[in-house]
């Protein structure tokens, strides 16, 4: 339950929940003998409790949700920051990707300095003129469309007439491979 509270703290961006459920976190860290991640997350989670005593404009933030981020506005999808970060840089990357990039310092410059207008024109584009990675314009995703949710209910139902015909395979207890 410890492990879906924390998950529903960054969905929602309920950071009080989100300290309480990494709070619950450490001892399983320390019992599955974690060591960096027991020490570490310690340490962490002491910061994130004292932060409206050492830090109170941050942590102010943090209360309003500006520990996650939510780039399709719709409930229950924001995602940690360096999550978002990540999507980001994999936009602005493209199929191409960045390979070599931080080896030539002029190259790395340049990312560094283009990289958010760059991301934020794709962003303006994508908005404008449609995606192609399958979302709809509208911020839908691929599966909640018509032909996506008739075609996985084709496949369940292919599914479950192989289960009648064959039996349960997870019920079965010989040896046999079946194929």
């Amino acid at each position: 339950m410890t492990l879906l509270s924390f998950v529903r703290s960054l969905w929602t961006s309920d950071f009080e929940l989100y300290k309480e459920a990494l709070a619950q976190l450490v001892p399983l860290f320390f019992a599955l003998d974690h060591v960096h991640y027991s020490r570490w997350l310690s340490v962490y989670v002491r910061d994130m409790t004292t932060l409206s005593q050492r830090c109170p404009d941050v942590y102010d933030h943090f209360i309003l949700c500006a520990f996650t981020s939510n780039v399709t506005g719709n409930r229950f999808s924001s995602i940690q920051l360096v999550q978002a970060h990540e999507h980001l840089n994999a936009q602005v990357k493209g199929d191409g990707g960045a390979i070599g990039l931080t080896e030539k310092p002029g190259a790395w410059r340049g990312w560094m300095v283009a990289g958010p207008q760059l991301s934020t024109i794709i962003a303006e584009f994508e908005e404008r003129f449609g995606r192609d990675d399958g979302r709809e314009a509208d911020g839908q995703h691929h599966e909640q469309s018509h032909s996506y949710q008739k075609s996985f209910f084709e496949d369940v139902c292919s599914l479950v007439a192989t289960f009648e015909e064959l039996g349960n395979p997870f019920l079965d207890r010989s040896n046999d491979l079946v194929w």
